[in-house]
């Protein structure tokens, strides 16, 4: 499970990202045309051919379909909720056992990245990218305090931990998925090499201050978190290969959000804390 930094407590107010009609994305650095609409003019949320449990996600290249909920593992599995590595083993050699998003159900969890990968396949699914999973995810309510069992689970401020998918009525995107800040951290496809990915050096672990454009940080402040940004954070090792991982868990409190990223594991890594959904 991702270890707990020491929070520094701030109190200003955060943005809020508004959701009107065919939504209006505002926030700095965002490729808002990129995510809003595809060729043929379809607006986030349309169905277009999604299959049940996912949502559709107009996307720079042609749209995709993910997971409402985050994933969890079917009725069919040997274990419904895996406590360590060796039951998700039994749940990915089980014939039978699959990864569902449903609604009130416990995140799958200790599941490395590369098994997560598996399961997904195993549902004629994948991994989204961090680029679509921060599309899927923008417009996801992002308190600084105050948060409540309506809201996403930030703060242990749900019955259980982790609670089960679609708990936080108001912890949803504006494309429809739930869960995307808080809960558990979700798995997504790839990885950094010694602080380099797709080319680019990330910068150190820190607050947030800008983004690339598709999500993933671009400058960090060690120390003071950024409002436009929602006082998200990176954590980010810039050593060994490292898996990635978005939207914080259940104690990452303010720190926990839609920019959020935790790169500081292997792809090999499974803990209490890191879950996933599938896209398609």
């Amino acid at each position: 499970m991702p270890v707990k930094r020491k929070k520094i407590i701030f109190n200003w107010k955060r943005e809020a990202i508004i959701v009107i009609g065919a939504i209006a994305l505002t926030t700095a650095g965002i490729k808002a045309s990129d995510v809003l609409v595809n060729s043929n003019g379809k607006v986030a949320g349309v169905q277009e051919g999604c299959e049940a449990g996912m949502v559709y996600v107009p996307f720079s290249g042609g749209g995709f379909c993910i997971d409402i909920y985050e994933a969890s593992a079917a009725s069919g599995c040997p274990h419904n909720n895996p406590t360590n590595q060796i039951d998700t083993n039994d749940n990915l050699n089980a014939g039978n056992c699959r990864p569902v998003a449903v609604a009130g159900a416990i995140p799958w969890r200790f599941i490395s990245q590369d098994q997560a990968a598996v399961a997904c396949a195993k549902a004629g699914k994948r991994l989204p990218t961090s680029e679509e999973w921060f599309a899927a995810a923008l417009g996801t309510p992002d308190a600084s305090s105050g948060w409540s069992p309506d809201d996403c689970n930030v703060n242990s401020n749900w019955p259980k931990q982790p609670g089960p998918s679609g708990s936080g009525k108001n912890c949803i995107s504006g494309l429809g998925a739930y869960d995307m800040v808080g809960n558990v951290w979700e798995w997504v496809k790839g990885a950094s090499s010694d602080g380099v990915l797709g080319g680019r050096t990330l910068p150190k672990a820190g607050f947030i201050d800008s983004t690339d454009g598709y999500g993933m940080p671009g400058e960090t402040n060690p120390s003071i978190p950024n409002s436009a940004y929602n006082g998200d954070y990176a954590w980010i090792k810039d050593t060994g290969v490292r898996g990635i991982a978005r939207g914080g868990y259940w104690d990452n409190k303010a720190e926990a959000g839609q920019y959020s990223v935790y790169m500081e594991t292997p792809p090999s890594f499974a803990g209490a804390g890191v879950g996933f959904r599938c896209a398609k």
